[in-house]
């Protein structure tokens, strides 16, 4: 178990670290190859990580095995989303060209606030629009590959721990 678990890990990290590696020009080609190397992680990890679940408790207890199957995933779900969703965040908005302060207050709080709006503040600068879309793009994956190599970085740990982990569960027959 502990074997697939890192296998799986490490595809899910190579995937993420793949994908963070791209630019706005990049095209859809590697960012699939990325995708294919974390759906591949994700099906070994989820699959083993269950097992190893409901596997630590006895056929009377496997309610309470589902449950805490399910409750560190959506705890661990939404940690993550909330600590990639921050690092993007902020390299995204630090990413932006001081440029974007002499748009209007409006337009300017908008590319600030999303990639999405900053696309459509583009559309509608007039001469300035192509350059401000590039910037926009850019900082987008200045962001996206941030948040990703702190993905990255905390599934390092997640491994780094598999392999501390005893090769049994506590009180189990030898």
């Amino acid at each position: 178990m502990k074997a697939v678990m890192v296998a799986g890990l490490t595809l899910l990290s190579g995937g993420l670290f793949a994908i963070s590696r791209g630019h706005a020009d990049s095209g859809y080609l590697p960012f699939l190859g990325g995708l294919v190397l974390c759906g591949l992680g994700i099906g070994l990890t989820g699959a083993a990580g269950t097992a190893a679940i409901t596997g630590s408790l006895g056929r009377g207890q496997q309610g309470v095995a589902s449950a805490m199957n399910d409750t560190t995933r959506e705890v661990g779900s939404a940690i993550g989303i909330a600590l990639m969703g921050s690092v993007y965040g902020s390299h995204y908005r630090d990413a932006l060209p001081s440029s974007i302060d002499q748009l209007p207050p409006h337009a300017a709080e908008s590319v600030r606030d999303s990639a999405a709006a900053g696309l459509q503040v583009a559309q509608q600068a007039g001469p300035q629009g192509p350059a401000l879309a590039q910037a926009v793009k850019d900082a987008f994956i200045s962001g996206l590959s941030a948040s990703l190599v702190v993905a990255v970085i905390v599934l390092a740990g997640a491994v780094g721990c598999l392999f501390r982990a005893p090769r049994q569960a506590p009180g189990a027959d030898s």
